[in-house]
């Protein structure tokens, strides 16, 4: 179920991504707080593809991630780096063991990791969480745009929500 759901959103990014042009995608939308649909998009990218490197490290680390300005720009490289994420996520065959390394300190030359035992799954599922937030927020910023965009009904809503909503509907 977790690969469904990641391809789900995925493919639910990539439809946003073959109805805007690279314009829209970076615009700094001043209701994003002037961040662009774009920065939202390589941020879930970059931590996907973060999931995916630490498979052969075994550690994860969403704070040294590589970042790619070039995803915020270029709605064909994310089509791209999404169809490459799909089949690399659905190549995973078995849960593996992943050490997870962050650092909540606010201050710049203070450094305070945390080292915590994780999994290729769990970290997984908070990806798709984590994909869902800034879908959500990304759905904000098209409609600021004020175009006519296609936007799947569950785009940026958590499983759990649609659920509950399809519960109180009954």
């Amino acid at each position: 179920m977790i690969f469904t759901t990641t391809s789900q959103n995925l493919n639910q990014l990539k439809n946003i991504l073959i109805q805007i042009d690279d314009t829209d995608l970076c615009k700094k939308l001043p209701i994003l707080s002037y961040s662009s649909i774009g920065m939202h998009i390589r941020h879930i990218l970059e931590f996907y593809t973060c999931l995916i490197e630490a498979r052969q490290t075994k550690i994860i680390n969403y704070d040294s991630r590589k970042r790619n300005t070039e995803l915020e720009n270029n709605t064909d490289i994310c089509v791209f780096l999404i169809d490459d994420i799909i089949k690399s996520i659905n190549s995973f065959n078995d849960d593996e063991d992943l050490t997870l390394i962050a650092d909540y300190s606010k201050e710049v030359n203070k450094e305070e990791t945390i080292t915590l035992k994780t999994s290729l799954y769990r970290e997984l599922l908070y990806n798709i969480e984590h994909c869902t937030h800034h879908m959500a927020i990304i759905k904000i910023g098209l409609k600021a745009l004020e175009k006519e965009i296609s936007i799947h009904e569950g785009f940026g809503v958590a499983p759990s929500t649609i659920r509950n909503n399809s519960k109180c509907v009954q």
